[in-house]
């Protein structure tokens, strides 16, 4: 997202309640159309009864760091990431959520984009550095700013793929970087990129082929899944467009294309009728937002740069589907 349009300063835990689904306050049970209930408390810890999970699973889900280190190794890009170095994050703002999920005891780390602001390598050294120093399992999904350079050719998509290919394709620790999975205690955890809004057939396939397998799943991306009164930078929005792009001049880029793949709307609707599916996790607004369309719950973490993160407490539910 484009960030001087913003408050970039905090972590606001504004939610957005969809389809019947209020937002719960803090320490209160909420059910919603899914007959799921859930709780979050002043920490933006999210509780949550899982059916068919044999043990309790905790997660935290960290996204939008922005941090915006560069040194002389590229300084030819220098013009390409003036802007978004402008508004650097906090040296110690990851370190601050991994330190929470250490004492946790958490049983793995989500890193779900926009950790950070162009891919440099003191960027990418720093955040390596973090990881290696928390010790902890960790999941990496990719954003839009984390392989943008600003003012490079090429469309979204093959910038993309540059810069994974140059930059962020370790953090991936071997899965391939825009689709895999990994199973946590029973949870298949699966890491889609939607970063440059698009989902690709081979995506959908993917998603449709890990679903199928019936573990409880839950789904990690950078852009949330569009429901009615989000945002039109959001990902299966049906006015989402060349016409409707708000910062493609900003951000120095091209145009977003005339419209969406088919595959990414073919991917929500296959989403939002997943019926083991835990919830889908993401980040791109900055804020905590809430929401619920078919069988999904969509929950959008603060941005991580005063240190905020979402943490997860799954339990094994009983059988009436509440809390153990």
């Amino acid at each position: 997202m484009e960030t001087n349009r913003r408050d970039f300063i905090g972590a606001s835990l504004a939610f957005a309640a969809m389809a019947g689904c209020t937002a719960p306050r803090c320490g209160e049970e909420r059910k919603c159309g899914t007959g799921r209930p859930f709780s979050f408390d002043s920490r933006c810890t999210l509780r949550m009864p899982m059916p068919g999970l044999k043990e309790p699973v905790n997660f935290f889900v960290i996204g939008d760091t922005h941090f915006g280190f560069h040194d002389s190794r590229d300084d030819a890009y220098a013009d390409n990431y003036k802007r978004m170095a402008k508004w650097p994050a906090p040296k110690d703002a990851l370190a601050k959520a991994l330190d929470r999920a250490k004492k946790a005891q958490t049983d793995v780390v989500v890193l779900v984009g926009d950790i950070i602001s162009f891919p440099t390598l003191a960027n990418l050294d720093h955040l390596r550095g973090e990881l290696d120093r928390a010790g902890l399992p960790w999941l990496y999904v990719a954003g839009n700013h984390d392989w943008h350079f600003e003012g490079e050719s090429g469309s979204d998509l093959e910038q993309r793929a540059r810069w994974t290919e140059r930059r962020l394709k370790p953090l991936y620790q071997g899965g391939n970087p825009i689709m895999y999975s990994r199973m946590v205690k029973g949870v298949r955890m699966v890491m889609i990129d939607n970063s440059a809004y698009h989902v690709l057939p081979e995506q959908l396939a993917f998603w449709k082929q890990e679903a199928a397998k019936g573990d409880p799943i839950a789904l990690f991306m950078h852009i949330p899944l569009w429901v009615e009164g989000w945002s039109i930078t959001t990902c299966g929005n049906p006015k989402w467009g060349a016409a409707t792009d708000p910062y493609w001049e900003i951000e120095r880029r091209e145009r977003w294309a005339d419209r969406l793949m088919p595959s990414t709307y073919a991917f929500r609707e296959a989403v939002f009728n997943t019926p083991n599916l835990v919830g889908v996790f993401t980040g791109h607004i900055h804020n905590l937002l809430v929401g619920q369309a078919g069988q999904a719950l969509l929950f959008s973490v603060p941005t991580n740069r005063t240190g905020a993160c979402m943490e997860v407490r799954l339990s094994p539910a009983s059988p009436t589907g509440a809390f153990t």
